[in-house]
């Protein structure tokens, strides 16, 4: 299993998104106590904390933050050692069809480097929030700050790669009208 995925990544770098989930998890549970009752649980357009709940809910992006690790592990795992990726491949039937093995190869290998870069994206996001919602409880803070919008943007940019990419090994090469 991890020959397979060493063949689209290095494996020693799913310690990445492991580091971020366990750092995280400390973070938030090393500071619960200090917590007040009521800590922001939404932020508003501008990143300014505009609903407020239970602490508990800190508790609720650990779980999250565990469950997007788990599934963004599964789905690499799987990615990697499917026999035939096509069947993975959110892509139109007859596109996937006209797919060669050697573009479903580079397919792979793309995909499971974007899903891992994603996968560090998410922990990093999920993280930060927990460590400015804790700042901003705490009175630390007092809104999101720009490393949020830079994450978010880091995601939409994978997951625009992610597509492009994909889209650019399915396209046919154009026939030169030569006047035949």
């Amino acid at each position: 299993m991890w020959q397979k995925l060493g063949r689209c990544y290095p494996p020693q770098l799913e310690l990445i998104p492991l580091f971020l989930l366990v750092l995280t998890l400390y973070l938030a549970l090393s500071n619960y106590a200090a917590l007040p009752d009521s800590i922001p649980t939404h932020f508003n357009a501008q990143g300014i904390a505009d609903d407020w709940g239970s602490k508990d809910t800190i508790l609720i992006i650990l779980g999250l933050n565990a469950f997007i690790y788990v599934l963004l592990t599964a789905i690499n795992i799987g990615f990697a050692v499917v026999r035939d990726p096509r069947v993975l491949i959110n892509l139109p039937a007859r596109w996937k069809a006209r797919l060669s093995d050697t573009q479903i190869e580079q397919l792979r290998v793309i995909l499971n480097r974007c899903l891992l870069l994603l996968k560090i994206l998410m922990q990093g996001l999920l993280g930060y929030i927990v460590y400015i919602t804790i700042e901003i409880a705490l009175g630390r803070a007092a809104s999101l700050g720009a490393a949020f919008f830079l994450l978010m943007l880091g995601i939409a940019a994978v997951v625009g790669l992610m597509l492009w990419q994909a889209l650019r090994l399915t396209r046919t090469p154009r026939r030169l009208n030569t006047g035949d």
